[in-house]
């Protein structure tokens, strides 16, 4: 792969051109991580491309190698694997629960003790998802109740 860097004082905007011989899973990866920097990803649903808004998200799950994205109405899928993109929304209010799941902080309603120190979290929408005890003591840090 090479990459090109142009300084130029006549761009009044900043720029990205992907040269590729064909539209490959890389490129698509490139371009999703890119588009989180302005806080949207790219996802799919029934063979359509969506750009989702960040803050939408409740939460985020791998399984068998595949990362579903979730809203409080719709499952998505995406090409970025689940640490990709949790570099990015750990930014933006987002925190690894567990090996194969990542929550919107801000989207949580209540929390609950549940056996062996994991907490039981309710989300906006009425769903329920388990912290792992890993994770815990920094979830209830993080939301200020420790």
């Amino acid at each position: 792969m090479k990459i090109e860097i142009d300084i130029d004082e006549k761009y009044e905007d900043l720029g990205v051109k992907i040269s590729a011989p064909a539209l490959t899973k890389d490129v698509e990866s490139i371009v999703a991580m890119m588009r989180m920097v302005n806080m949207q990803i790219a996802v799919r649903k029934d063979d359509e491309t969506y750009l989702l808004d960040v803050d939408r998200i409740l939460y985020i799950d791998a399984v068998d190698r595949r990362t579903f994205v979730y809203t409080e109405d719709e499952t998505y899928e995406s090409e970025l694997k689940l640490y990709e993109m949790e570099q990015e929304l750990l930014k933006r209010d987002f925190l690894r629960i567990s090996k194969q799941s990542i929550v919107n902080l801000r989207k949580i309603v209540s929390l609950k003790a549940d056996i062996n120190r994991k907490v039981r979290v309710t989300l906006k929408n009425g769903e329920q998802i388990v912290v792992s005890r890993m994770y815990s003591d920094e979830l209830r840090r993080k939301l200020g109740l420790r």
